[in-house]
């Protein structure tokens, strides 16, 4: 008996090219399918450095297409050109050009020779497996995809959405029973001769050209109807992250890869000069099987993932930008909200008493407060405001690390960004101190007031604010409210708390305080207001009635 191995070629001619020799070496019969995207040139070079070779054929080639019936038609083409040209091939092997052998391609023979009538190949029934990470799992063969989810993703997206929506449902060919699995198998060539004979094959080819990702359904799927035994596992060892995208190996993995349990890996960096030496090498004399050190293995994969994810405090995988519900701050950090409505020269004064910069602009939408407040940010921070705005999240994540040895602080009015005052309330690390109602003190000192629109313009402003006490109080940062009335009539206390939370040993000293900005008239207007149907939270009623107890 000896091995079939159906190579698909997509890139990296050169390495491909040393995997072929060293399956030939090995004893393997080889048919190969090159991508039709491979440029000529190169197809020539590649096909003129292994045509000597005697047990290595070339099947037609086909432009491949990620998702599409295309590898389908690449795999079915290459299977037969090793059937028809090797008549003493016991099993066929799909891999990669990506693909090395974690093992001596010996073992690979004893293992088949010890299971000549089995089926390796991970099939799994359609529905409440879970077997997929992202995206269709039923819906791929019961809608119509007719689109490439690469070229056209908007258009393929809308499709679905309508068939959903008209609830359009496709027929099954008879004798069919959907299962998914990894792409890479190993059949027995009674079974691929039956699926490739088929006399319903063209009603099948016509089905799946019209579902999604047919290479991990097609052979899954068929041979379940042919095979006499299946044993549902692929030889060829493929770990996927999250998202469905495949874990690539580096010699960083190099003492872990001849332990794991399969025969071949994917996918292997092209630049891995290690791997691709040892894995290769005829001579070499591998370790048995630990399983200990297998474990291990996936042990660090998921402390890698699990960085990727959720990050570090403070610290993320540069590779990728990390989403909303896994972000965590540096350091502790104070937000002010409110506070440049009520004090003049808060910063210099927190700056005299603490050392501490208090990073006044750096939310601001005034494109020239920004640039001035730029001026301070650490470590070459981008003082560009659309940059800032295209991320604020990412922007607070670099100004807190950046800043993570000077207490950072800062002024932010959570309806400049709404998302980031929605993070802002989930972080463990944020202590906010909001002054409640303080953007009254903004339309007070506007020259006039457009009393047609005023009504709206206030009760809009206090739902916001609503909604966002609601979720500072509902979330995890250290959070506290302070009402108008408390900020005027006891400044002195609210401005020692907050230096007792950023320096406790300079608090409880007797100090001068900032001076207020403007506010006559505050409390007339708030009843102005308040009786004309707004609903304010300003306490200056309990205010009035302590002072006149």
């Amino acid at each position: 008996m000896s091995i079939g191995m159906a190579l698909l070629v997509h890139d990296h001619l050169p390495r491909a090219t040393a995997l072929v020799r060293g399956l030939h070496e090995a004893g393997c019969k080889i048919a190969l399918h090159v991508d039709a995207k491979v440029s000529d040139a190169d197809y020539n070079e590649f096909y003129q450095s292994l045509s000597q070779l005697t047990a290595v054929k070339f099947a037609p080639r086909i432009h491949c297409e990620w998702g599409r019936f295309s590898l389908v038609q690449a795999q079915l083409s290459t299977a037969e050109t090793l059937l028809k040209t090797f008549n003493d091939i016991s099993h066929v092997m799909l891999i990669s050009g990506s693909c090395l052998p974690n093992r001596p391609l010996s073992e690979l023979t004893d293992f088949l020779a010890r299971h000549p009538e089995t089926d390796f190949i991970e099939s799994v029934a359609v529905g409440g497996m879970n077997w997929i990470k992202g995206g269709l799992e039923a819906e791929r063969f019961s809608l119509y995809f007719p689109l490439s989810f690469i070229k056209h993703r908007r258009r393929f997206d809308a499709l679905v959405w309508l068939q959903r929506k008209l609830k359009l449902r496709r027929k099954l060919p008879k004798g069919l029973a959907p299962h998914i699995g990894s792409q890479w198998w190993a059949l027995t060539r009674a079974t691929l001769e039956a699926i490739i004979d088929d006399p319903a094959r063209p009603d099948y080819d016509a089905f799946f050209k019209l579902s999604w990702i047919p290479d991990e359904s097609y052979f899954q799927s068929l041979a379940r109807k042919h095979s006499r035994n299946i044993k549902s596992r692929s030889l060829t060892y493929a770990r996927f992250d999250f998202r469905g995208k495949p874990m690539m190996f580096y010699d960083d993995h190099a003492r872990f890869i001849e332990h794991l349990d399969s025969f071949f890996v994917r996918k292997v960096w092209h630049g891995a000069e290690q791997l691709y030496a040892s894995l290769l090498d005829s001579n070499r004399s591998p370790e048995p099987r630990n399983p200990d050190m297998a474990v291990a293995f996936q042990a660090s994969i998921d402390r890698a993932e699990s960085r990727w994810l959720k990050g570090r405090e403070g610290l993320f995988m540069q590779g990728r930008a990390p989403r909303l519900i896994d972000l965590n701050t540096a350091t502790t950090y104070t937000v002010l909200s409110g506070f440049d409505r009520v004090f003049s020269g808060l910063a210099p004064w927190l700056q005299q008493q603490t050392g501490i910069i208090l990073h006044e602009d750096i939310w601001s939408k005034d494109k020239a407060k920004f640039a001035r407040a730029g001026e301070l940010l650490k470590r070459n921070m981008a003082s560009s405001r659309r940059i800032r705005d295209n991320n604020a999240e990412g922007f607070l994540l670099n100004f807190i690390w950046n800043h993570a040895d000077d207490d950072p602080i800062f002024n932010f009015n959570p309806n400049t960004s709404p998302s980031l005052a929605k993070f802002i309330a989930k972080d463990k690390n944020a202590r906010v101190y909001h002054i409640r109602s303080a953007w009254l003190l903004e339309l007070l000192r506007e020259e006039s007031h457009d009393q047609s629109q005023l009504h709206d313009r206030v009760q809009r402003l206090a739902l916001k604010e609503q909604a966002q006490l609601a979720a500072l109080q509902n979330g995890r940062a250290d959070v506290r409210i302070i009402s108008l009335a408390e900020i005027f009539a006891q400044p002195g206390a609210v401005l020692e708390d907050l230096l007792l939370s950023l320096r406790p040993r300079l608090a409880n000293q007797n100090r001068e305080i900032p001076a207020f900005l403007p506010h006559d008239g505050l409390e007339a207007y708030a009843e102005f207001l308040k009786d004309a149907g707004v609903n304010l939270q300003t306490d200056f009623d309990t205010a009035l009635d302590q002072d006149g107890e």
